[in-house]
């Protein structure tokens, strides 16, 4: 009697593995998408804190806060506000700081999100742009929004 091996795989077989391949990548995907835009959001956020911590060092050289990332001391010390651009460059966020008054007494920080980052949510609340506030909303204090990103 002559046994005929097959070998190799049948059509069906392939056609399986790519449809349990196909419907692991439906799950994975997305997933892994959101856990991005997290660290994204988590890398401007420790951003954000640099640029709060160089806003109380030039405010200890000068009178005021900097109300934008190359603004110079108004008392002749020099500038060391300026190197703060190199703590967060991205496609993924635009990074902003405005005076909160006239005296440059307060001041907010934004990161407002670009293209896919857009997305982002947090506890079922949608990130989009993330705000450091010193002394804007509630004087003498630092107000983080959405809170839900902040504690993520």
């Amino acid at each position: 009697m002559d046994v005929k091996r097959n070998r190799g795989f049948t059509l069906i077989e392939l056609m399986i593995v790519v449809a349990v391949i196909g419907i692991l990548a439906v799950i994975a995907v997305p997933s892994y998408l959101s856990q991005a835009r997290k660290s994204r959001r988590s890398a401007v956020e420790g951003a954000v804190q640099q640029i709060a911590l160089a806003q109380e060092r030039f405010r200890a050289d000068c009178t005021t806060y900097a109300t934008g990332f190359n603004f110079a001391c108004p008392t002749g010390t020099p500038p060391t506000f300026a190197l703060v651009t190199a703590f967060y460059t991205s496609g993924y966020y635009t990074v902003a700081i405005t005076a909160g008054n006239t005296d440059a007494t307060r001041y907010e920080i934004t990161a407002a999100p670009i293209g896919t980052q857009a997305k982002d949510s947090a506890f079922g609340t949608t990130c989009g742009t993330l705000k450091y506030d010193f002394g804007v909303t509630t004087s003498g204090a630092v107000t983080k929004s959405p809170g839900a990103c902040w504690s993520q």
